[in-house]
């Protein structure tokens, strides 16, 4: 995989809104049971070898009301009541951190140095970081060549004229360029397990971590020799480290049950959006 950058591209700023997210609902849901808390704290004294308990209510002493050791609820509520005070005030305090850091941090600002210079000042220069739209311009860019078409074979295009081999590859063609997905079809590409060269049906690539994503789809899963032949370039690729899932897409269809558009798209959605 080639990169064009030296530096990878930013993940600080979706991980801290996302534990921002998270922080906040943990903030509601400690203040929900703090309103439903009692009054008072825990007061904990040992003697010995034992604990006893006492329902502090008065803040100016020290007594408090003696709570039996079988009222294990009413010390487990006052106990809850002072470790979500001081849980509380720690994750507001870390949600104002992450605000503050957040208004202040422009990681486009690193970007932007390169794509306002002029194309000749371009020309001369090796930019650290680029812009998601340059990254998929320069890879897009990088040729190859496909497998070709055997004569007779129909001529099925996608959306901007590009021939592929059956109509469910239009669906996933189609709706990847609408969803922004930037992909190339049927790249080259020698897997380590016996460094056999494959065709995958598409070669996506993730620009959120500038990485490619495989994306084969087996159409005729209901053809047992068809089947069969797919399981085995399914291991090959699972030998040289494509995991579904992870940079590895997989579809299926039968003559019973085929390829639909919104499959594509939740797969597109779940994999590159999520």
């Amino acid at each position: 995989m080639q990169s064009f950058e030296r530096l990878s591209p930013d993940i600080l700023l979706p991980l801290l809104q996302s534990r921002a997210e998270v922080l906040l609902r943990a903030v509601e849901w400690t203040k929900k049971s703090l309103k439903r808390a009692p009054q008072g704290r825990l007061r904990l004294a040992k003697r010995g070898n034992q604990f006893y308990g006492y329902h502090m209510t008065d803040a100016d002493s020290q007594k408090g009301e003696y709570i039996p050791k079988d009222n294990v609820s009413q010390m487990s509520k006052l106990a809850q009541k002072d470790y979500d005070e001081k849980a509380l005030r720690e994750m507001e305090r870390e949600l104002s951190l992450i605000d503050g850091f957040i208004a202040k941090y422009s990681p486009e600002e690193l970007t932007s140095i390169y794509s306002q210079m002029n194309a000749e000042r371009k020309s001369l220069v090796e930019p650290v970081q680029l812009s998601d739209d340059e990254y998929a311009r320069r890879w897009l860019a990088v040729p190859y060549k496909g497998k070709g078409f055997d004569a007779g074979a129909p001529d099925l295009r996608t959306a901007n004229g590009e021939r592929v081999r059956s109509k469910s590859e239009v669906i996933i063609a189609d709706t990847l360029g609408r969803l922004g997905i930037p992909y190339k079809y049927e790249c080259p590409l020698k897997l380590a397990d016996g460094g056999l060269t494959v065709y995958p049906d598409f070669t996506c690539l993730d620009l959120r971590t500038r990485k490619d994503v495989l994306w084969e789809h087996l159409g005729m899963m209901d053809d047992p020799e068809y089947a069969s032949l797919a399981v085995k370039k399914l291991s090959s690729y699972l030998q040289s480290g494509y995991v579904p899932g992870k940079n590895f897409i997989i579809s299926m269809e039968s003559s019973e049950k085929p390829l639909s558009q919104n499959d594509v798209k939740k797969i597109v959605k779940e994999i590159f959006w999520h």
